[in-house]
């Protein structure tokens, strides 16, 4: 699954970053690390950005990179 599919304050494990190696590093740098524990906060309405809870901050990224990153469910709550 990707993490544009999850469902808000549902956790996940980031599993893959997206192939382009600039949008990786980019990623990287902001704190999308894989095996870090990630949740949904907020979806903005029309394909906004998304919102993310990662390393106890927010962060927020567009839809279609969000599209990129595969994550995989974490069975613990949030």
């Amino acid at each position: 699954m990707t993490l544009a599919e999850l469902k808000p304050n549902r956790k996940a494990i980031i599993s893959r970053l997206p192939e382009d190696l600039d949008l990786a590093a980019l990623l990287l740098e902001q704190g999308f690390v894989p095996d870090s524990e990630i949740s949904l906060a907020h979806k903005a309405p029309f394909n906004g950005p998304m919102a993310f809870r990662i390393h106890n901050t927010k962060m927020s990224i567009a839809q279609k990179v969000a599209d990129q990153i595969k994550v995989v469910h974490c069975e613990c709550q949030v």
